[in-house]
């Protein structure tokens, strides 16, 4: 990258560096409310203490703005070596989610659904988990972030598991929804059906120079003019009520990766993923109450199509079934 001199954390306290000499010092957001592990010096506490003790971090050629999104730059577009490994990391996750959908029964626990995913990533080589699984059933379906996985499963539950496995810093992030019976009942395939429409127009939008939220807004399209058509809302606004995060995210080494949210660009790895989540109480038929559904894939930009990395694994409603 043409860097002359990379300190590692806890070279760092003790270099002997004199900023005046630089025109610019370009540096990420310094917190001030970092705890102090005292057995580290080369914690984020001691950084930013001796950052701040090497210079005036308020001087007008200290920039805080810049470098992030110089890395977010670099971060956003993967280069061949690290789809390779995203690659790897995907279709471990892909075997793992199929083996459980596979396992998956009446009377068992969400944490039971977590085990067989966690341990098939483990079986094929992956270090750990991308990010802690979320294995939510029944009403813990509607909850976007539920990590509790304590609940026993009914046959009539719908599972929603999003889970990703890391493989050699690089994570997957895939979410499919099951019906815990096998069975999809028919109000359970009807909001099933809106998001993976809305999905299909989400990965359709994702071409090379379209703007970031392209994605997002294909899928609101789906989304509201469907729910309209069943009656559970009533205006097109009201569809937030039910799908109220956004529709993609970056993915790499985090799971939420570093960008800019502008223009996709080849070699951007995203999310798709929509969602619908109406919980118990909701303005609309009680019949539709605790259904939670949200798929999600994993996007390779290209300059032609879009490539489904994670397409291996069941997502139709038959297909899942069988």
């Amino acid at each position: 990258m043409g860097f002359t001199t990379i300190l590692i954390n806890k070279q760092f306290v003790d270099f002997k560096i004199d900023f005046d000499k630089f025109y610019r010092i370009f540096h990420l957001e310094l917190f001030d409310d970092v705890r102090d592990d005292k057995e580290d010096k080369g914690d984020l506490y001691s950084l930013i203490k001796s950052f701040r003790a090497k210079t005036d971090y308020k001087r007008k050629n200290v920039d805080n703005f810049n470098l992030e999104g110089w890395m977010s730059t670099l971060r956003e577009v993967k280069q061949p070596e690290e789809i390779v490994l995203m690659r790897k990391a995907i279709d471990i996750t892909c075997l793992a989610h199929a083996e459980m959908i596979r396992a998956l029964e009446p009377n068992s626990a969400e944490f039971e659904a977590q085990a067989v995913v966690e341990f098939m990533f483990k079986r094929q080589g992956a270090e750990y988990e991308g990010y802690n699984s979320i294995v939510g059933g029944g009403e813990n379906s509607c909850i976007l972030h539920y990590e509790t996985n304590r609940k026993k499963l009914d046959g009539g539950d719908l599972l929603v598991v999003d889970a990703g496995a890391e493989y050699h810093g690089y994570t997957a992030d895939v979410t499919r929804t099951i019906p815990v019976d096998g069975k999809f009942s028919g109000e359970e395939k009807a909001i099933y059906n809106i998001v993976l429409e809305a999905q299909e127009a989400g990965i359709k939008a994702c071409k090379a120079g379209v703007e970031f939220r392209a994605t997002h807004k294909a899928a609101v399209q789906v989304i509201q003019k469907r729910l309209l058509d069943l009656g559970i809302i009533k205006n097109s606004n009201d569809f937030m009520k039910y799908f109220f995060h956004g529709t993609s995210h970056y993915l790499g080494l985090d799971v939420h990766d570093a960008g800019n949210y502008g223009k996709l660009f080849p070699g951007n790895v995203i999310t798709v993923e929509p969602g619908i989540y109406i919980p118990a109480g909701s303005d609309c038929d009680p019949k539709w109450w605790n259904i939670g559904v949200r798929i999600e894939d994993d996007i390779l930009i290209t300059t032609a199509e879009p490539e489904v990395l994670s397409g291996r694994l069941v997502k139709t409603v038959a297909e899942i079934e069988a």
